[in-house]
């Protein structure tokens, strides 16, 4: 594998496990349905993914995790839960669609990049999660998960091309921290000439 397609592979790797970040049964049906029409490659090891029994129950579990979460108190519950689930999620989705490479490499890579990128943006959401629940008293929590769901499904349906935009955010992301990092390390010399 080349440094292009390998740098493909992790960024859509990081677009999957942040889906599944956000809601940890969407990425995982969206890669199956685009799997089974060719549009994502998948790792020989995970091609169950490509069948539609695994369709039908990651679509199942959509329904299920979409209503559960309108319900105050069941979403607060559900985040509690998804604190293991979507890691290990991100992981499977992004071990998946390394591929060309040793499996245990893709497995490895896949915890690393996929279990770290849900996890982190779970953690995120969970936060938004609890300020809107101290400032509506929950009666907000409905609107922002069916926001929420929306961008989802939309990540979701943009999947084998959203790596593009994966892409540019992490490149911004780089420019931003240089800039908030590199004018402190360059001021610390000069005040200490002075």
């Amino acid at each position: 594998m080349d440094a292009g397609q390998f740098i493909f592979v992790i960024l859509m790797a990081v677009s999957l496990s942040a889906c599944a970040g956000i809601r940890a049964f969407v990425a995982p049906l969206a890669l199956s349905l685009f799997a089974m029409t060719g549009h994502i490659t998948l790792s020989s090891q995970f091609s169950w993914l490509a069948s539609w029994e695994a369709a039908a129950i990651f679509g199942l579990a959509v329904v299920v995790e979409i209503v559960a979460d309108k319900y105050v108190g069941v979403d607060h519950a559900l985040d509690a839960a998804a604190l293991v689930i979507k890691p290990v999620m991100g992981a499977l989705l992004a071990s998946s669609v390394i591929t060309g490479v040793d499996p245990l490499l893709a497995l490895c890579l896949g915890i690393i990049v996929g279990g770290t990128t849900a996890g982190v943006v779970h953690v995120g959401r969970s936060k938004l999660r609890l300020l809107s629940t101290a400032f509506t008293g929950g009666m907000g929590n409905p609107v922002l998960s069916l926001v929420e769901d929306m961008v989802a499904v939309v990540w979701a349906a943009l999947l084998p091309w959203i790596y593009i935009l994966t892409g540019v955010l992490a490149i911004l992301l780089v420019i931003w921290l240089a800039r908030k990092v590199l004018p402190h390390s360059r001021r610390a010399p000069s005040a200490e000439l002075e």
